[in-house]
């Protein structure tokens, strides 16, 4: 075994495939099979998982349940108090459309972080239709103000936080999103490129993709093109406020490489090192373990220790693959460091021509 492999530092766990929303960001829902729930591990094959993550890991690591909608499972609560009692910090992500039951449960439990997907705030159709679901902005809304509320009568320190993905449709909301999540004072915003929305299947049913052979599909880089300018001006807007000091997650290196990648993804093709391999371990709804959401699972975690998946074969093939992987997913917030260092040194040169040129309107 290579001993001088770092361990993951983001780890996900994908509780469920199962979700209520019809995304056009996503197409997870579209491929999940009535019979799925069967096929999830089981609470206590969770609890090994957090166990021997423990055993590896140590105290005091960060996981995040996500999916699907995570709190879908009745078990969340008590996976959440099996992790604590274990030392381990708990995210979650949420959609906050079935948990108008769970305002009090969420606040008292040991979850720290809880991450809701909104879209648009001062346009509820924009949330609605990219959510295929109508009502479930008012449903977030009040998710949120009702958990801040609770969160300040009992003192609770569970961080709010607001995650959102950019695409044409909600460009002129971004700004907005980040005077809301100021003026309430929850704890921040995190953005996120549109991605692929095939590369979001349900994991049942789910198959690797030809990583070095991908191509971006025409719909998605128009969108990226026809939305391209004015995409530029609002992350100028972001880091502005950042500097400012609104509470945006993502670094000022994260959002200078999206103006680049704006202006033309192919520019980080070859120059932004993807570090999936180095960094993620997702476990899904059935066991298999992933380096990468795109690739293949590198084993299953009920049968193998999550430390000998991390270093065996499958895992290093994982790692050689990132080498030639023509996908752009190394933009999104899982796989992008927040420094330079990921960057080759011909690709800083480039960012600072580029930019230069698109603040001088010669580009």
């Amino acid at each position: 075994m290579n001993n001088t492999l770092e361990k993951p530092q983001q780890i996900t766990f994908d509780i469920t495939d199962r979700c209520q929303m019809q995304c056009v960001t996503c197409s997870k829902w579209k491929t999940v099979s009535a019979d799925v729930m069967q096929k999830e591990l089981t609470t206590e094959e969770w609890k090994k998982v957090l166990s021997d993550l423990r055993n590896w890991l140590g105290e005091g690591f960060w996981f995040c349940f996500s999916g699907g909608e995570p709190f879908l499972r009745q078990d969340i609560f008590e996976l959440a108090d099996y992790a604590h009692s274990l030392g381990i910090k708990v995210a979650s992500m949420t959609n906050a459309f079935s948990i108008q039951h769970l305002y009090e449960r969420i606040v008292n439990s040991p979850i720290e972080s809880l991450n809701f997907s909104l879209i648009a705030i001062n346009n509820p159709i924009i949330h609605d239709e990219s959510r295929g679901r109508e009502g479930s902005y008012e449903k977030i809304i009040d998710a949120i103000m009702e958990i801040k509320k609770l969160k300040e009568e009992k003192h609770s320190n569970i961080g709010i936080n607001i995650a959102t993905i950019m695409f044409p449709e909600n460009l002129e909301e971004v700004i907005p999103l980040v005077e809301f999540v100021t003026l309430n004072r929850l704890n921040g915003i995190m953005f996120q490129l549109l991605d692929d929305k095939e590369s979001f299947q349900a994991y049942c049913v789910r198959e690797s993709s030809k990583t070095s052979v991908y191509t971006m599909p025409k719909e998605l880089r128009m969108k990226y093109k026809n939305m391209s300018k004015r995409a530029i001006e609002i992350i100028d807007r972001l880091i502005e406020m950042k500097r400012a000091g609104h509470s945006i997650y993502n670094s000022y290196e994260q959002l200078e490489a999206m103006k680049i990648f704006f202006n033309n993804p192919d520019d980080i093709l070859h120059d932004i090192k993807c570090d999936v391999g180095s960094t993620n371990f997702a476990i899904d709804p059935y066991g298999e373990v992933r380096l990468c959401f795109n690739m293949d699972s590198v084993g299953n975690i009920k049968d193998t220790l999550p430390e000998v998946l991390w270093e065996n074969a499958e895992s290093q093939k994982c790692r050689n693959l990132t080498k030639s992987c023509k996908m752009y997913c190394r933009m999104l917030n899982c796989n992008f460091k927040h420094n330079f260092a990921n960057f080759n040194k011909s690709f800083s040169v480039k960012c600072i021509n580029k930019l230069k040129k698109i603040l001088t309107g010669k580009l």
